[in-house]
This record gives C-alpha cells, sequence and structure tokens, in this order.
C-alpha cells in the first residue's frame, strides 16, 4: 500500500499543471493538453488577461516585447468586445503595461510593427498607431485608419520590408495574401484600401489565423478553426506554395517573429470564450521552426 501511494504521488506530481508566468486560469483547472510538436515549444506563458474573459487574437514581436491584442468575451456567440493590447516581456512573461483599441476594433485578429508603428487588422478596417513613442505610457495614439475592401480581409497581418501583407480568414474558396505598400496605409484618405493596391498576392491555405516572414524570408501561417486540428505551412514567398505542414496546437491564432529566429504564437483553446474545446492551451508561446516535423 506504501508503495502505491507513493506511485500515486509522483503521477499526480507528474501530472500537475505546471508553473508558468502570468495569472493562471483560475476557472478551469484542467491539465495543458499535450499537444503536436511539443518538442519544438520552447518558452510558455499564459496568456494575458485570461480571468478577466479576455480572448488572445493578434500577435507581434517588437524587440524585446510581445504584443498580443485581446477582446473580451465569455460566450461562445459573441465574437467581439472591448480589446486591449498587452504588453509582455519576451524573455520572461512579465506584464509591461497594456493599452485599450477603439470600440471598432473589436476583433482584433491580427498585429505588425514596421517603422515603430504597430498596426492593428480588425476585418474591413485598419489602424496605425504610434507604438513607440506613446504605446508604451499607456495613451496609445492613432496615426492613420483605414477602411479595406474585405476580400482582403485583413484577418491578420505581417510585414516584410515596406510593405504590410493582409490575410482574409476564409473556411472555403481561394484566399490570398496581398502585399500592400505600408506609405499607401499611411497616406490614409477616404478611399479604401482595395485589391487595386496590392502590389504581389499570393494563394492563401484556408482557415489562416496568422502569419510571419522567418529569417531566411520564407512565410509561416497558422491554421485553425475550432476545436479542429491544427497546423503551421511555410510558403515559398515568390509563388505560395507550400513548403511544409507541421502539425501545431490547436487553436493557434497569430504569429510573430523574433530577432534570433524564433516564432512566437498565442492560442485560444482554453480561454473562458472556448473553454468546451478538448485542447486547453491558453498560451503565449515561443517555437523553433527548426524542430518542427511533419
Amino acid at each position: 500500500m506504501l508503495v502505491a501511494g507513493a506511485g500515486l504521488c509522483l503521477a499526480s506530481a507528474a501530472r500537475a499543471r505546471p508553473a508558468l508566468p502570468g495569472d493562471a486560469p483560475a476557472y478551469d483547472a484542467r491539465e495543458l493538453t499535450v499537444v503536436p510538436n511539443a518538442p519544438a515549444i520552447g518558452r510558455r506563458y499564459w496568456s494575458p488577461g485570461l480571468n478577466e474573459g479576455y480572448v488572445p487574437q493578434g500577435l507581434t514581436v517588437f524587440g524585446d516585447e510581445v504584443l498580443v491584442a485581446c477582446y473580451r468575451s465569455t460566450e461562445r456567440d459573441q465574437d467581439n468586445g472591448p480589446a486591449r493590447v498587452f504588453r509582455l516581456a519576451r524573455a520572461d512573461g512579465r506584464l509591461l503595461g497594456s493599452f485599450v483599441l477603439p470600440a471598432t476594433y473589436g476583433h482584433p485578429g491580427g498585429l505588425a510593427t514596421a517603422r515603430d508603428t504597430l498596426f492593428v487588422a480588425n476585418s474591413g478596417r485598419l489602424l496605425a498607431l504610434d507604438f513607440k513613442e506613446s504605446c508604451r505610457t499607456g495613451e496609445c495614439a492613432p496615426l492613420k485608419e483605414a477602411r479595406v475592401d474585405k476580400a482582403m480581409g485583413p484577418s491578420f497581418l505581417t510585414a516584410s520590408g515596406d510593405t504590410l501583407w493582409f490575410g482574409p480568414y476564409r473556411r472555403e474558396g481561394t484566399p490570398g495574401l496581398h502585399a500592400v505598400p505600408i506609405d499607401r496605409v499611411l497616406a490614409g484618405g477616404e478611399i479604401p484600401i482595395g485589391l487595386a493596391d496590392s502590389r504581389a498576392a499570393l494563394p492563401l491555405p484556408l482557415f489562416a489565423q496568422g502569419a510571419t516572414f522567418d529569417k531566411a524570408g520564407k512565410i509561416w501561417i497558422s491554421q485553425s478553426s475550432g476545436n479542429r486540428p491544427a497546423f503551421l505551412s511555410r510558403l515559398d514567398p515568390a509563388t505560395g506554395a507550400v513548403l511544409g505542414r507541421y502539425p501545431a496546437p490547436g487553436g493557434i491564432e497569430d504569429l510573430g517573429l523574433a530577432r534570433d529566429g524564433k516564432i512566437w504564437a498565442v492560442g485560444e483553446a482554453g480561454t473562458q470564450r472556448w473553454s468546451r474545446w478538448s485542447t486547453f492551451f491558453p498560451l503565449v508561446f515561443e517555437i523553433d521552426p527548426a524542430k518542427l516535423v511533419t
């Protein structure tokens, strides 16, 4: 009996929820799900605002910070709400601050940074914020706002050089990833950004949730839909051809690239809104692309 009891204690300890940086969910006592490609995952932090009902969507890396855009909802049928961008220290997950997004950005699906400017995507809308000078104080100054043809989304964003790439989330059809000059975005104006502003377009996989360029210039796309299996796809930036497809944690959302070549991601599976899913992985997490397997 003593030996058996000791074995049970050891088993319980092995299954205990890990002590991760951030506020652990108080609404759900489940252990983290064992996810695909777990050996490729490095640092992990609880997604910010989970206990307040925030659902993570957009993510980008700015220097030593990971920025996560979230909206507040605890109901399955409510897909938007008050939205906020949280600033996490990339090294240790410390919460460095946060700021509120305008009410019209109730589902901020994508973030990207370029020229010290933070871009926020919300289908049909694009917001440019002065991140370096004002967002870190909590009073984020809008630089420009643009309307966007919803055929282009943008459900998510990524930046490369002087170009923003817009992607729509689609369950069917033939979506495309569109390249728009940053100067066109910052010029603003009454005319919405449309297909005529796209300087290049690449075929985009279905169920795309986020994108980033790696250090070699390849495009990575996160793909997820509800409680179904999720994937990371690596695309040729010239043709959009899929060069690799790797199983990923369910509920994966947006992506961002750090200076060391690691990809950062965020997952919504296990938030209060999606607590019924079998996957429980509401984390901000680091991925080493070299360790991914198909």
